[in-house]
């Protein structure tokens, strides 16, 4: 036993033994300080929120505190085992149209500059108005032909948003535009039906 000790003692007087012990403590403290300071850092894979985030970008989330906006990028349980980015579109409360291409929010045309030119939103089943209730929110990919998001499993629930992206105070957001959704009683005033005679 006396021998065992021994040799423990030799091995831990050599250099590269306690270099390697320092290390590894090191990186543990680092690693576990890391996570609680900075927070998760989650790697992309798809490409459903290109040009945004290109398939295996790394993005540093944080906890969801306060009230969720327009535009934020949140990280939500998809409900199949896995986690999906998506950016929030429609609030609580709201009526989402996809219409034309565009997507109307209460019948107001919502511009969105994070998108690609040339990408419009359809919808992927046959419904294309969507009723949100308490707590339910409305999400898109910003890649939109190839993207499964509340077009295809409906509205998420607060419950299912895990975390919150940190974006830029920069960072571009959708506003509203204009165009309104016209309503079935002024599309009627305005295309007049000829007369049979």
């Amino acid at each position: 036993m006396r021998d065992y000790f021994l040799r423990c003692q030799m091995v831990w007087r050599r250099i590269p033994c306690r270099l390697f012990l320092a290390s590894t403590c090191a990186a543990l403290l680092g690693i576990a300080a890391g996570r609680n300071l900075i927070g998760p850092v989650y790697l992309v894979s798809g490409s459903s929120m290109s040009p945004t985030y290109q398939e295996g970008s790394m993005i540093h989330t944080i906890p969801v505190s306060g009230s969720l906006e327009r535009g934020d990028i949140v990280v939500l349980d998809d409900r199949k085992g896995d986690y999906a980015l998506k950016r929030i579109v429609g609030l609580p409360g709201e009526t989402v149209h996809i219409w034309r291409g565009y997507v109307f929010i209460n019948k107001k045309i919502l511009i969105e500059p994070y998108l690609a030119k040339q990408v419009y939103t359809f919808p992927r089943q046959r419904a294309a108005v969507f009723v949100l209730g308490e707590g339910q929110f409305f999400v898109l990919g910003d890649n939109r032909p190839s993207s499964a998001d509340s077009r295809l499993y409906g509205p998420v629930e607060r419950k299912q948003v895990k975390k919150r992206v940190m974006m830029p105070d920069t960072a571009v957001k959708a506003r509203f535009g204009p165009i309104r959704i016209p309503t079935f009683d002024n599309a009627a005033l305005r295309l007049p039906v000829p007369k049979l005679s």
